[in-house]
């Protein structure tokens, strides 16, 4: 099966799912740390957050985001099924050769690949959360200071997570920047976004312990 797949490949459609996998992860990563920083207005204050949110309420930027999220997602992820194995064999040899290899970036690329479908599984419940209760301050503060606390922690480190290592893979793969020093940069964005969303997410228990 797999020779079979290698002398049937095509260099155009393997370049367009390369391409379609890169442009769409970029779109994500990007509405990732915009989103970011929309959950930390919270550190202006509740009216300032209030009022971000009234503001997309009003032009409808909330589902042009949904909208964005389920094609953009959708793209990503169909580009990413043509590049993983979708069989068990198949996935045992890629897991073998990896500890065989003991490579940082091959293993980057197993932990991405598994925390990519869990943040399929997040996305969705999020967008449900939001979509049907909507978004303010204090509606944000119960979810956080509840059991979603864990969800919203677990959801934060993954998506930077995988968010990082999907850049620094893109950008490497196409030769834009140069690996060592790429790392650097994107350890540093990584702990200050996490960080900045761990601040916000208190801030946000707080308020909910108020309510």
């Amino acid at each position: 099966m797999q020779l079979q797949r290698t002398l049937s490949r095509s260099n155009k459609s393997d370049f367009l799912v390369e391409f379609v996998q890169t442009v769409s992860g970029l779109l994500l990563v990007g509405f990732l740390w915009t989103h970011m920083i929309f959950i930390a207005a919270i550190l202006l204050g509740v009216a300032a957050f209030n009022k971000l949110a009234q503001f997309m309420d009003q032009y409808g930027l909330l589902d042009l985001a949904v909208a964005f999220i389920i094609l953009v997602a959708g793209a990503h992820v169909g580009a990413v099924l043509r590049r993983i194995p979708s069989r068990l064999d198949e996935q045992k040899i890629v897991w073998k050769h990896a500890k065989i290899i003991k490579h940082s970036d091959t293993w980057s690329w197993l932990f991405q690949a598994v925390t990519g479908s869990a943040m399929l599984i997040l996305i969705v419940i999020h967008v449900v959360i939001v979509v049907y209760n909507g978004i303010n301050a204090h509606l944000s503060a119960g979810r956080v200071h509840s059991w979603m606390l864990v969800f919203y922690l677990v959801f934060l480190f993954l998506a930077e997570y995988h968010a990082s290592v999907g850049l620094y893979r893109s950008l490497v793969k196409w030769g834009v920047v140069k690996r060592h020093n790429l790392k650097r940069v994107l350890s540093v964005v990584t702990v200050c976004t996490i960080g900045l969303g761990v601040v916000s997410l208190g801030i946000f228990y707080s308020l909910g312990a108020s309510l």
